[in-house]
């Protein structure tokens, strides 16, 4: 996989949110912290189940297909929005200057602009 930036400032900050994103997922992860929303399932639709009425039927059953449910979509959403898919290097991302030359725009390089030192940094 390669992700195309068109600007030093884009290519610096993609990699820094790279960056801190695998940090605190790392974080999350290493320290039980990702299974904190599915205890937080299983006791609210336990606490729900409780509050219903003897008219509801059998609330084990019923409870148990609602945390099935609602495990689906946090499995969807930390997959999704939570883990890093894309493993950080500097070889993944690729700056290209072929869009800025067609367009006639000249692109300064990081030593031209005020972010020379931030830039060597990374």
């Amino acid at each position: 996989m390669m992700l195309h930036t068109n600007d030093y400032l884009e290519y610096y900050l993609t990699l820094v949110g790279w960056i801190i994103n695998s940090g605190v997922w790392n974080m999350i992860e290493d320290s039980g912290l990702v299974a904190a929303p599915f205890a937080a399932i299983i006791i609210s639709e336990w606490l729900k189940a409780r509050a219903e009425g003897a008219d509801e039927g059998n609330k084990g059953v019923l409870s148990l297909a609602r945390v099935e449910n609602r495990f689906y979509t946090a499995i969807l959403v930390i997959i999704v929005c939570c883990m890093p898919l894309v493993t950080v290097s500097i070889d993944t991302l690729q700056f290209d200057r072929s869009r800025s030359e067609q367009c006639q725009y000249s692109v300064p390089n990081p030593a031209d602009t005020g972010w020379n030192t931030s830039f060597s940094t990374l």
